[in-house]
């Protein structure tokens, strides 16, 4: 089976299927959804709903490290394994073009800590940075913290001091942590925002001043975040960074795969979004009593008589809470929004320089979105009559004739395939 993409309103990607194998010339996601979103103390929990989405815009930046590991080998990474000179050293592999480190427990979590690793760039000492990573291929049963470490300094065992945006792969709790003395000193923020570990994600970990911002996002989807924790500090000013593994059970080891790494030096980090709720992508299950949004400001000023909210075509009333520099917009529809409908949003701000927009789409996809299919990829296109569509889950399902064959997915607004799999006697197309 093979795959590949391209956009268009009522054939938005194809899909090619064989009985071989199936290549995917797009990163596919789908995240489990949030339980609590508390990423700030003002910020009441929002819906558990199923989620998929997307990385945040910041001004022009200057690419200082970058490795997406294709080449094999990880030459200019400096690996941190403190427990190998007692037996329980790290492994590093490049299975599949990224990036696995992996470790056995610690032989004595009284004595050692638990097992912990990372590899870090240390040729460059950053004060600002942007670092990015992609994650994949964890193991939830595996109770273990992964993510990105910055401005790291006294490396070695017992004396790491630093920042971490991590993720907590068994809990699903997001993570701004303060280390000192290679402990986890103060936990700056965290919130509980669970995702798919057969997914692909991007954590983004920015760093400006005293500013600290951790985001995730769908590794395809450059334009609204899809998780963000946000906290002040001013302990650590500078520091080199880089990716890293800690195990939260002793009696357990690490394994984490990661994958395109950066590091940048960003001009200036604009005012921003940090995310929504409903997100983009997102399959709501019921009725939608609210619309939620997220901004803060980082080193611009956002505008809070400048914002104004679309929902579905139309300007809304929202109630604002003003705490900057983060603000929260909650949109009260006269009736809830219907869950098994599709719907779109979009958040406009100003700054000093200028204004900026976010838009995304959430619910169930409509009756008009169909599976159409082709034995030639320019060929005629005609709507497969026995696909049994699932709204709420995006998915299209039809029994596997074995023939090559390729598929769109039309509708009145843009879809785009994101996996398509055989399941027993079945083809299951997935779409957003």
């Amino acid at each position: 089976m093979a795959a590949h993409a391209h956009e268009g309103r009522l054939q938005t990607t194809s899909v090619f299927l064989t009985a071989a194998r199936l290549w995917d010339h797009t990163h596919h996601m789908f995240h489990m959804g949030s339980a609590n979103r508390f990423g700030f103390p003002f910020f009441r929990p929002l819906r558990v709903l199923a989620r998929a989405l997307c990385p945040f815009a910041v001004a022009l930046m200057a690419v200082a490290q970058s490795d997406d590991f294709n080449d094999g080998n990880d030459t200019g990474w400096s690996h941190y394994t403190p427990l190998a000179a007692f037996g329980a050293g790290a492994t590093y592999s490049f299975p599949a073009g990224g990036y696995r480190i992996a470790a056995p427990a610690s032989p004595a979590p009284d004595l050692l800590g638990p097992q912990r690793a990372g590899s870090l760039r240390a040729e460059a000492i950053f004060t600002r940075l942007q670092a990015s990573v992609d994650i994949e291929g964890w193991d939830n049963t595996v109770n273990q913290s992964l993510g990105l470490i910055a401005r790291v300094g006294t490396l070695g065992i017992g004396t790491t001091a630093g920042y971490t945006y991590n993720y907590n792969t068994r809990s699903g709790f997001h993570q701004l942590t303060l280390v000192l003395n290679e402990s986890p000193s103060r936990q700056l923020n965290e919130s509980l925002f669970k995702i798919d570990p057969t997914q692909k994600y991007r954590l983004t970990f920015t760093l400006v001043g005293h500013s600290i911002l951790g985001q995730m996002f769908s590794a395809t989807n450059p334009a609204v975040p899809l998780h963000s924790v946000f906290a002040v500090d001013e302990t650590h000013s500078s520091g080199t960074a880089g990716v890293f593994v800690f195990s939260l059970d002793s009696a357990t080891g690490v394994d984490a795969r990661f994958d395109n790494y950066s590091a940048t030096v960003p001009n200036k980090v604009r005012a921003t979004l940090l995310d929504a709720s409903p997100a983009d992508g997102e399959r709501t299950v019921a009725p939608i009593e609210a619309v939620e949004v997220r901004l803060a400001s980082l080193e611009t000023t956002l505008k809070p008589e400048s914002i104004r909210l679309e929902v579905d075509g139309q300007n809304v009333a929202f109630e604002l809470f003003d705490g900057a520099p983060l603000y929260l917009l909650t949109h009260a529809p006269s009736s809830p929004l219907k869950p098994d409908a599709p719907h779109t949003a979009k958040v406009t701000f100003s700054d000093e320089d200028g204004p900026q927009s976010f838009g995304w789409r959430f619910g169930a996809a409509s009756a008009s979105t169909r599976l159409f299919a082709a034995a030639l990829v320019n060929g005629e296109f005609a709507a497969e009559p026995l696909a049994t569509l699932d709204a709420i889950a995006g998915k299209f399902t039809l029994l596997f004739s074995g023939k090559q064959r390729f598929f769109r997915v039309g509708d009145t607004v843009t879809r785009r395939i994101t996996a398509a799999e055989v399941v027993a006697d079945n083809v299951v197309i997935s779409f957003r």
